[in-house]
């Protein structure tokens, strides 16, 4: 019965989740791009670089939240008021970092509300993820899912409204409305889920115990600095594009959020799986490292199989996926998503892999990682980004590329070394063949009456196409599938 729960449970979260993330991303985030032009690389901009605040200021303590919730709920009950008001201190001094942006940094003041209004969002976020960990304590799993797309729906209903049914609703919008729907969206989750979390926890308010949970911060810390170095290299070229391009900074930024908002919903789906991982890893290095390799060979196959997969159709059909998605494209629009995918190969390996080394304790090496690709990605983004007259969106690409694929290869490198695998995968003959046969079909559609016959349809046929030899060379199995559920519900 717990087995069969768990699998309900699963399908049920993952069903919301790939139902309404995909929805919101591709009906009202581009909506709104294709709405606002050059003002949404702004925004794009901002947010990365709230978000790298905001996970500075963190400081490990929704990671030490979240873990206390799922082990010891009724001590997490007690601590709820400390961890609040910890909080509430964290948000003051973030927003007073923010603060003094105008200070140092010449904003205008439509940039600087922009820059306060995603600031909140971010915070409002990690607490209604702070939330939730509640809800995972107490299993109630269905609940949780719900809060964690509660905002995206919100937004879809709202905003979709607005865009698709209100009379003249583009008219109503720019990126500044945009930000205060998603803050509103945001507020109503938090007030929901916080209410729910009174009535069902009951918890008891008393004074902070700051002595209780600091020392505890302080040996998350290591893990808290991982997550600032990885999405410092992985955000941070936004900020760079908008401010050191020589050209159009806030076009340049858009043109690259377009790409960089796909890639985003694809790594949706990979963190979907990549979750199951975790906690695999930490299971087997205790009981049974002898089958790790097992366990990289098939997540590998999945992962960077798709990933490849999708390196080849962006390189054929990035262009016109970009120009069927948004309206207001670049020429380099393709290259960019195609130099993008290769990004996200590294960033599929690195899910592996990273948590293969997280899972082991290997914090260290995971950190002078995550500081090299840091340092390299920063130093040709403001070296290259500045030289360019245009496209220095395809710069951005290029550097990311080019950091995730380092930082990939150093993870995978170590970590075959340390647990003694297999250099070459004993199934990496599929790779080259699923690239050879998927640049086939590419052609074949080219130089075919298929192309003209069905028109616009003839993407979704592509997709389709990728989809199949997916299945067909077994990178997508739903034997391994369902078995490595069945291996993640023993870890429960």
């Amino acid at each position: 019965m717990k087995e069969r729960s768990f699998y309900s449970n699963l399908f049920f979260s993952l069903g919301l989740n790939l139902l309404v993330k995909p929805l919101a991303i591709f009906a009202i985030d581009a909506a709104v791009q294709n709405i606002v032009g050059q003002q949404y690389g702004i925004y794009f901009a901002f947010f990365n670089f709230t978000l790298i605040i905001s996970i500075v200021f963190d400081l490990g303590v929704n990671n030490y939240s979240t873990r206390l919730s799922a082990q010891n709920l009724p001590e997490a009950k007690k601590l709820l008021s400390t961890i609040l008001g910890l909080r509430l201190v964290i948000m003051l001094v973030y927003l007073a970092g923010i603060g003094l942006l105008k200070v140092f940094v010449t904003l205008s003041w439509t940039e600087y509300r922009l820059i306060l209004l995603l600031g909140l969002n971010q915070f409002l976020i990690a607490n209604i993820s702070f939330i939730r960990s509640y809800f995972a304590g107490l299993q109630r799993f269905r609940l949780d899912a719900f809060l964690s797309i509660l905002d995206r729906l919100l937004l879809i209903l709202s905003m979709g409204y607005i865009i698709y049914i209100y009379p003249d609703g583009f008219k109503l919008i720019d990126i500044e409305t945009y930000s205060m729907f998603q803050f509103g969206c945001y507020a109503m989750s938090f007030l929901f889920a916080g209410g729910l979390a009174l009535y069902l926890l009951k918890p008891q308010l008393e004074w902070p115990r700051l002595n209780t949970i600091l020392p505890v911060i302080q040996k998350s810390f290591p893990y808290a600095l991982l997550i600032v170095l990885m999405t410092l290299y992985t955000r941070i070229d936004a900020l760079l594009l908008l401010h050191f391009s020589a050209d159009n900074g806030q076009q340049e930024a858009a043109y690259y959020a377009q790409a960089y908002r796909l890639i985003d919903a694809l790594y949706m789906f990979a963190m979907v799986f990549a979750g199951l991982l975790f906690p695999m890893f930490a299971k087997m290095l205790k009981e049974n490292p002898q089958a790790i390799g097992a366990l990289v060979s098939q997540a590998s196959k999945l992962l960077l199989g798709s990933s490849l997969a999708f390196i080849v159709f962006s390189f054929s059909r990035g262009g016109a996926l970009i120009d069927q998605v948004y309206s207001n494209t670049s020429v380099d629009s393709g290259s960019i998503l195609f130099l993008l995918s290769i990004a996200f190969f590294g960033m599929a390996s690195n899910l592996i892999y990273g948590s293969l080394l997280t899972a082991n304790g290997s914090l260290k090496v995971l950190n002078t990682i995550s500081f090299v690709g840091f340092l390299v990605n920063i130093s040709l983004n403001l070296i290259l980004i500045p030289k360019v007259l245009n496209g220095g969106a395809v710069i951005a690409a290029g550097v990311a590329a080019l950091t995730q694929i380092i930082v990939a290869l150093a993870q995978a490198i170590y970590c075959k070394r340390l647990f003694k695998l297999p250099l070459v995968d004993p199934h990496f003959y599929r790779y080259p063949l699923l690239i050879i046969v998927l640049l086939f079909w590419f052609v074949i559609v080219d130089w075919t009456p298929i192309g003209y016959l069905y028109g616009n349809w003839v993407l979704l046929i592509d997709i389709l196409a990728t989809i199949f030899l997916l299945f067909t060379f077994k990178f997508i199995d739903v034997k391994e599938l369902i078995s490595l559920v069945q291996k993640r519900s023993k870890t429960q």
